[in-house]
């Protein structure tokens, strides 16, 4: 019986709840919150106690099964960072999308945002439902309150429904669970008091709570620059000089991969009027569902291994761009927060419109890292698809070691007469003959790519001397200065002169690698070279000096010193990874990682502020309580309220009351626990409540003296720890809240 009226009781407030949070989505999933309302109301159908406790934990485990899929079964010992941390993770991710998105929200789009709504309701009514359960309608009542009224100023519209919802919401809890009583007048009276107030303040949230001194919604605890700032790259090749901002700023988190990596936003495949251009092809569109994308013929069929997968979770900050960054080549991504996601050749993916900032995507890439022996081994075999990075300026230059290419390269040199494209025999030259001892496409890339690095006589410079001719033909023969754009522009026509398909990547590199992630800045905008591989696909390798380094062990871009140093050697037959990167490649400068800007209050400090204000409401909250518990004008409840004081503080202190105790009781614990002499309280509490009727009023006044006179010996003897513990404990909530 009791337990059906607590669930009647809990009714309305759980739809006030559920209401007010569910405005929050479009469109909004009731299914899955109703079973968050049902496994928050199922505790209050067990008995109070350890099996209460036990269907508590277990709501909750359910609850998080719901909001973020986590699986409790996996809460084994070394085994619950399958679960803790994915749970952690998304729900510090949908915290700070609440800041970066606008309401209301799409939860297939923001499934972590979603998951937060679900357990808000599961939250509010499983503390509305205990606290009825307790018989303590005054705190199930705030409880509703602020449940509805917080959700409220989170979006505007319908304040003055919700505020009546919540009010008559509020005021069902006590007056269906003590409609019998008198102190059931005196709760419901105090709680329509305070839904009252509740419901005004969340009919004018929209107007007021933005510019109240609280100003809650401005907090940010995400860490984000205070000052953000839009970075839009033009990644058409441009040679006439760069310059970086003074100030750095961060474009890109990248978490997952520890080894260093370039982040690829897309290809330059056309070169023409002596400039590198995008010339990206339409594959079809990305569905959002994680699934592998269909590879294309360049890909080689062992990138559908999913082990072999590289995941990125990749953040974007300041970035403007309707590129998606990813390692590698992207072959899976996470596109239900991307909206539409369209594929492109080259690996290349582009979404409708720029992300904002603070959007978050997933993308799984196939990123090898062969050994230089498996790329010397690669034969050149090339296929159809492949022609069309050996293009030059409308040029079909043939494969490396065909038959009679090198009379076919020079006849498409130098026909039509008079033609600016003569002007690259001279890098034609060039590269036959920095690769002349070169055997296989490999060689040939590597000694590029160290000549232009260490042996070349190169220099890294962002405002370049100006040149006449061709700027790539100037740079290579005559200034032997540029950028990164320069060195990867050269080296890629040089190679597709050689006969081998290379092409120009574009995006960043690796950046810093800070508290588990990568940082990416707009100093960390780059161009680098990408290779065709038979049985690997596409390579990369970055012949500009000085800029960045990555992990993989076949190039001389390499971040490991040993591996550098045995390609030095000529040394190609190395079968495995070489593992010393204590140092980066000695032609590279040194970087120094710098952190964002920081704005808002740390975790520290909302966890202190968190703590004050759990102790002004508990603490402050009791007293208040108890407080008036003494404003009435029958004297024998306002004894009594005295001795509940008295048993309530005892109980805060860790002293044994139990619910049955007598006055005696009290001054036999008060006199073995504290030492101290109670029997003027105890006898001015019986005259109040046992003595002759007209003794009843000055015996109650005398009862609440004599107890404040107590409280404050009580006090004078404990030390501050003992006082403040027992200020916050909510032992006297257990029992202790009787009329």
């Amino acid at each position: 019986m009791h337990s059906g009226r607590t669930l009647v009781a809990c009714a309305l407030p759980a739809l006030a709840v559920s209401v007010s949070w569910l405005r929050l989505e479009s469109p909004p999933q009731m299914a899955e919150a109703l079973a968050m309302v049902g496994l928050a109301l199922a505790p209050v159908l067990v008995p109070p106690g350890w099996t209460r406790a036990v269907a508590v934990a277990l709501g909750v485990l359910g609850a998080f099964w719901i909001a973020f899929g986590a699986e409790p079964w996996e809460l084994l010992p070394y085994r619950d960072q399958h679960v803790l941390d994915p749970v952690a993770s998304a729900a510090g991710e949908g915290i700070g999308d609440f800041y970066r998105v606008l309401l209301p929200l799409a939860p297939e789009a923001n499934p972590e945002m979603h998951g937060l709504v679900l357990l808000a309701i599961f939250g509010f009514v499983l503390a509305i439902s205990l606290l009825a359960s307790a018989s303590h309608p005054l705190g199930a009542a705030a409880v509703t309150v602020a449940g509805a009224g917080w959700a409220a100023t989170l979006v505007g519209g319908q304040a003055v429904a919700l505020g009546a919802l919540a009010l008559a919401a509020a005021l069902s809890t006590p007056l269906i669970l003590r409609v019998r009583s008198g102190p059931a007048l005196v709760a419901g009276l105090g709680a329509g008091a305070a839904v009252v107030a509740g419901a005004m303040w969340a009919s004018s949230a929209t107007t007021v709570a933005r510019e109240a001194a609280l100003n809650w919604e401005s907090w940010d605890f995400r860490k984000v620059s205070a000052e953000a700032t839009g970075v839009r790259f033009a990644w058409d090749s441009n040679y006439d000089g760069i310059r970086f901002p003074p100030t750095k700023t961060v474009v890109l988190t990248v978490d997952g991969p520890e080894e260093a990596r370039y982040w690829r936003t897309s290809t330059l495949d056309l070169f023409a009027s002596d400039h590198w251009f995008e010339d990206l092809l339409w594959l079809g569109r990305v569905q959002g569902d994680s699934n592998a994308m269909p590879l294309d013929r360049l890909t080689p069929a062992r990138a559908a291994n999913r082990d072999s997968w590289l995941e990125q979770r990749i953040e974007v900050k300041a970035l403007v761009d309707d590129r998606l960054a990813a390692a590698g080549t992207p072959v899976a991504l996470d596109a239900r927060r991307l909206g539409n996601v369209f594929r492109m050749s080259g690996g290349v993916l582009r979404v409708r419109s720029p992300l904002g900032e603070g959007q978050r995507y997933r993308v799984w890439s196939y990123a090898p890292d062969p050994a230089p022996a498996v790329l010397a081994g690669s034969k050149p075999r090339y296929p159809s698809a492949a022609r069309r990075y050996l293009e030059l300026d409308s040029r079909d230059l043939p494969f490396w070691r065909s038959p009679g290419r090198d009379r076919v390269v020079r006849d498409l040199l130098t026909v039509p007469a008079n033609d600016s494209f003569e002007a690259y025999t001279a890098l034609y030259e060039i590269a036959r003959r920095v690769t002349r001892s070169a055997e296989s496409p490999y060689a040939a890339v590597l000694a590029l790519e160290s000549w232009f690095r260490q042996r070349g006589g190169f220099v890294y410079d962002e405002q370049p001397p100006n040149a006449d001719g061709p700027p790539l033909v100037s740079f290579a023969t005559r200034t032997k200065a540029g950028y990164c754009q320069h060195y990867a522009g050269a080296m890629a026509v040089m190679l597709r002169l050689l006969g081998v398909p290379a092409r120009v990547a574009v995006g960043f590199t690796s950046g810093t690698y800070e508290d588990g992630k990568w940082v990416v800045t707009d100093h960390e905008a780059h161009a680098w070279v990408e290779v065709w591989f038979a049985g690997q696909g596409w390579i990369p390798f970055d012949p500009t000096p000085g800029r960045g380094t990555f992990g993989g062990t076949y190039s001389f871009a390499s971040d490991s010193k040993d591996a550098v140093e045995a390609l030095r050697r000529g040394d190609l037959s190395g079968e495995t990874p070489f593992v010393d990167r204590e140092r980066p490649d000695l032609a590279d400068r040194a970087r120094v990682g710098e952190a964002a800007a920081e704005g808002g209050p740390s975790i520290f400090m909302f966890a202190l502020g968190l703590g004050a204000l759990w102790t002004v409401v508990v603490g402050f909250g009791k007293a208040i309580f108890w407080r008036t518990r003494n404003l009435t004008r029958d004297s024998r409840r306002a004894a009594t309220a005295s001795r509940r004081e008295l048993e309530a503080f005892l109980r805060d202190q860790g002293i044994a009351i139990p619910v049955s105790a007598t006055l005696d009781d009290l001054r036999l614990a008060v006199w073995g626990e504290l030492g101290l002499d109670s029997r003027s309280f105890v006898e001015a509490a019986a005259h109040a409540r046992f003595g002759p009727p007209v003794e009843h009023k000055a015996g109650a006044g005398a009862a609440q003296r004599e107890l404040r006179t107590l409280l404050r010996r009580v006090r004078g003897q404990l030390s501050f720890w003992s006082r403040f513990r027992g200020f916050v404990s909510l032992r006297s909530l257990r029992g202790g809240w009787q009329s």
